[in-house]
């Protein structure tokens, strides 16, 4: 008999038990665990979709400090905890949706980690995948489980260096304080606004030669909700935000119209669903600038704000905890949507290669 939980979706789960480890692993015994039942849950080795699924789910929670904080409070509260034996194991999701915050005492190099979840309390619920996995249609189950996407491609000389550096800042940033945050979020790097036709390496070696105002340097998507980002390496511990314009030592420094690009890609995103897939969903979209500062301080540079309008630019830390809070405010914050998934690898200007 298995000792892996059922579908999904079904009260009394224990994620620990999904996992074959103890409440008080660490995560380094974890991950290790999630290695394991990942391997031999994969379709590719005789496992089956919904193990996979489950296996998958269990780690997406219990990898984050701040889930896995939420999950114990659940398991501790009354309601989940019973011991629960390897055969008693039948879902993952583990108790009714709630309001919580991560301890703003947690820090991770300086950075408060205080951001409100929703009144929904979705965001912090094992991943639901829709459609669920037992096809692997319209996305493989290792690109569904995939958390980044995308690559950017150095085109010469002169593009490496400082924007190498600022892309792969941005994109630990994210990795650490958004997705960790967030376990059904995804994000995409290099996102194409128009609408593209597919994956052949030919048609993609033409996307980069096109022009960088149009594509979003970053997209975050969970749920229904997409956020398109923009960052920027601050060479002043303080700058001020007109509404417009963003200064900075006098002077002022060149942005891209991020709410332009948020509808273009959500138009494009929602037309190419509708006439490719027969999938009409209404997705909602936001976009914030990332400032980061020479030193890889999180909590500067400070922006002052003289004139309303707009998402301000904001430092490291600011940036991530609004980000946080407004993809955790949906209520599908928890969902996993296999099709705009899908559709999103199409849009990348460069696909990891062999995928």
């Amino acid at each position: 008999m298995s000792n892996r939980s059922s579908a999904p979706g079904a009260s009394g789960a224990d994620l620990y038990a999904v996992l074959g480890v103890s409440p008080e692993a660490d995560l380094k015994t974890i991950r290790s665990a999630y290695r394991r039942q990942a391997r031999d849950s994969h379709p590719d080795r005789g496992g089956s979709a919904e193990e996979f699924h489950r296996v998958q789910a269990a780690w997406e929670v219990l990898r984050s400090e701040a889930a896995r904080a939420a999950y114990d409070s659940t398991r501790t509260d009354g309601r989940a905890a019973h011991s629960v034996g390897p055969d008693d194991v039948d879902a993952v999701r583990y108790g009714p949706a709630r309001t919580w915050a991560a301890p703003a005492a947690r820090s991770r190099g300086g950075y408060e980690r205080g951001a409100q979840r929703s009144a929904s309390g979705n965001a912090h619920l094992p991943p639901e995948y829709r459609p669920d996995l037992s096809d692997s249609r319209p996305l493989s189950l290792s690109l569904t489980s995939q958390r980044v996407h995308g690559e950017f491609r150095s085109q010469g000389l002169f593009s490496r260096g400082r924007i190498q550096r600022r892309h792969a800042r941005t994109i630990e940033v994210l990795q650490r304080h958004v997705l960790d945050e967030l376990p059904a979020a995804r994000l995409f790097n290099d996102v194409l606004l128009e609408p593209q036709a597919g994956g052949h390496r030919r048609e993609r070696t033409a996307r980069r030669r096109g022009n960088s105002g149009d594509r979003a340097e970053h997209v975050l998507v969970c749920g229904d909700m997409l956020t398109v980002i923009f960052s920027l390496e601050v060479p002043t511990p303080a700058a001020s935000w007109d509404g417009q314009v963003l200064r900075a030592a006098g002077r002022g420094l060149a942005l891209p119209d991020l709410a332009a690009q948020a509808r273009q890609l959500r138009e494009t995103l929602m037309q190419r669903l509708l006439d490719e897939r027969g999938h009409e969903v209404l997705l909602t979209v936001d976009h914030q600038v990332i400032l980061h500062s020479p030193d890889g301080g999180l909590l500067s540079p400070v922006v002052e704000t003289t004139r309303g309008g707009g998402s301000p630019p904001l430092a490291v830390a600011r940036a991530a905890r609004r980000i946080v809070g407004q993809l955790a405010a949906s209520s599908q914050a928890n969902v996993v949507d296999r099709h705009l998934l899908a559709i999103l690898r199409d849009q990348l200007s460069s696909p990891e290669e062999g995928s």
